[in-house]
């Protein structure tokens, strides 16, 4: 275990509403929460300033940081424009939301493409990203982008944002500190050579960490130590490159997390 990582470790706050994950969190003296406004109960049409106020209370009382999590449902590589305008403003909210709720951090997701589009996906999306991270900068957020697992070579789909050199694409074609890498070991763990070769390529541009377990062929979600993935080898890597923010166990099972954290000597 480093040492520092015992203040860093933070869990999702999962399905439902995020505020009934404070008691959980304080009882294990968690020091982080992963916001889930990706869930139906936390998206940002769902805040008015009485529920902010309150959110911004128990962070306040508990002494709790907040890193919010978009959704990765709404393709930020939109190319239907009255579509890609729509999907460019829910993500503006987000980032509205991030900045009202005092949080610094927002995850973001590179959309996905069907095989005949990849360009004009990748020009979407960089429009989309940029338009965002303008926003983002007078608020004072950073958007951390997260790289998605990748899917069978028979799905219809592909998700955008995968390997560490289609992340580093991104983030070089935007050219802006406000936007980092977020580092979801699970889905690099998927990748050929796994999660420490993915986390070494984006030393010196990780912005957060998300951690699960699987077995290295289906991001299925595990708690920690119930699949493949070799944690000594992950938080050493996280280490070496620099890394010293926080590390969200990212389920939404109270007891999966539970027994994560019991893993992990918490």
């Amino acid at each position: 275990m480093i040492p520092s990582l015992c203040s860093r470790v933070g869990v999702s706050t999962g399905s439902g509403r995020l505020e009934d994950a404070f008691p959980f969190a304080t009882s294990r003296d968690i020091q982080w929460l992963e916001l889930a406004c990706q869930e139906t109960e936390n998206q940002p049409h769902t805040f008015d300033r009485n529920r902010i106020a309150t959110v911004r209370s128990l962070m306040d009382d508990s002494g709790i940081r907040g890193v919010v999590h978009s959704a990765s449902s709404v393709n930020a590589a939109e190319i239907v424009p009255g579509v890609r305008a729509a999907a460019e403003e829910y993500l503006d909210s987000f980032v509205q939301l991030t900045h009202d709720l005092g949080c610094e951090t927002l995850i973001v997701h590179a959309g996905f493409y069907f095989s005949l589009d990849l360009d004009e996906r990748l020009d979407a999306l960089r429009t989309t990203l940029e338009n965002s991270v303008r926003r983002a900068e007078k608020l004072g957020v950073t958007l951390t982008l997260e790289n998605m697992n990748v899917l069978p070579e028979s799905a219809e789909i592909r998700y955008l944002g995968c390997t560490a050199d289609e992340v580093l694409a991104i983030l070089d074609a935007i050219g802006s500190p406000n936007l980092t890498s977020c580092v979801d070991v699970g889905h690099a763990h998927l990748l050929t050579g796994g999660a420490v070769p993915f986390i070494e390529r984006l030393a010196g541009r990780i912005g957060h960490v998300q951690l699960t377990d699987n077995d290295g062929v289906i991001d299925d979600h595990l708690a920690l130590g119930d699949g493949t993935l070799d944690l000594p080898s992950i938080f050493a890597a996280l280490d070496a490159a620099g890394y010293a923010g926080p590390i969200a166990i990212e389920l939404s099972d109270r007891a999966a997390l539970a027994r994560s954290l019991d893993h992990l000597g918490f």
